[in-house]
């Protein structure tokens, strides 16, 4: 196939492994944001010699119009038509959509699936999570069983950008030993983290905004990922949520504690938590379209989360 690629999916992490594998060792590598460059502005630069040996990687970031969502842009298409159309290209050039789908009734969508590599990243179904990260450590030369992954996975949470980045530190931290252990999890991931991720959701579900943003300041101090705090929070509201919800149907806290697959004294915190059902809905909701928002750049990441203690 031809040196032209076009990378979509919903998972913005995905889209990036992917254009990791194809970048492979290249040093000349130019980024253009399609939402705001003229994709003519972008042909231009791979029409030119890279200053390195070998081939140049031009990458167009946000490549909406390819999609039914409208563009402020006027990007010059017969342009893309002619060069998609020619053989002979001096460098590799890699389209990125940050959507789901593609508008399949666009001349330039069809001419795409036809004349270049089309790679859609699908998004990683939860059930095939342990797989997935088992998965991942094999690829980088280390092991880690069912039990360790599951350990890891409660930990971490079901956010991709979370596993993988978790994943590179675990990496990082064994160096040379290629088995991983629970204990490694435990040594890894801050001891700090763990604890004031659950002070804050106890801020958060006392409506202690003192307590909010002290931890808040801790978590800053420890450097911690807006998108991880998020990962986590909406974990453990959606479990509060799950517990009230099963509540009205069971009496006891071991009941519950059955179906949810987990220890009756997390059923018996969950319990005394004083929101509503419907407000936790709400909270998790406002929790999934941030995490949403700040992935596909609409929001601030550390703004964003900011606002929404705020508007608790």
């Amino acid at each position: 196939m031809k040196d032209i690629y076009l990378i979509y999916g919903s998972d913005y992490k995905l889209i990036k492994r992917k254009l990791d594998e194809i970048k492979g060792d290249i040093k000349d590598v130019v980024t253009y944001d399609l939402s705001t460059d003229k994709i003519d502005n972008l042909l231009d630069d791979a029409l030119c010699i890279s200053m390195f040996e070998g081939k140049k990687l031009i990458i167009g970031e946000n490549a909406l119009f390819l999609t039914s969502i409208p563009s402020n842009i006027n990007h010059n298409i017969e342009y893309l038509s002619n060069y998609l159309n020619d053989d002979n290209h001096e460098n590799i050039v890699v389209l990125t959509v940050l959507e789901e789908k593609l508008d399949e009734r666009k001349k330039i969508v069809k001419q795409f699936k036809e004349k270049a590599n089309v790679i859609h990243v699908d998004k990683i179904d939860e059930k095939k999570l342990p797989e997935f990260i088992i998965n991942e450590f094999k690829e980088k030369g280390y092991k880690i069983d069912y039990k360790t992954t599951n350990y890891f996975l409660d930990y971490v949470g079901n956010d991709i950008n979370v596993i993988l980045n978790e994943i590179n530190k675990m990496i990082l931290y064994k160096d040379y030993d290629t088995k991983i252990t629970i204990d490694d999890v435990n040594n890894i991931s801050s001891r700090a983290f763990k604890d004031n991720i659950f002070e804050l959701l106890d801020g958060i579900m006392k409506k202690n905004y003192k307590k909010i943003f002290e931890c808040m300041n801790d978590l800053k101090i420890l450097k911690e990922e807006p998108i991880k705090i998020i990962s986590m929070l909406g974990k453990q509201i959606t479990f509060i949520y799950r517990v009230k919800i099963l509540s009205d149907k069971y009496n006891s806290n071991e009941e519950i504690s059955r179906v949810l697959n987990c220890h009756p004294y997390r059923v018996k915190l969950a319990k005394e938590c004083d929101y509503m059902i419907y407000e936790l809905e709400d909270l998790v909701k406002k929790l999934y379209n941030l995490d949403y928002e700040i992935k596909s750049g609409k929001k601030d990441k550390i703004l964003g989360f900011d606002d929404f203690l705020m508007r608790l």
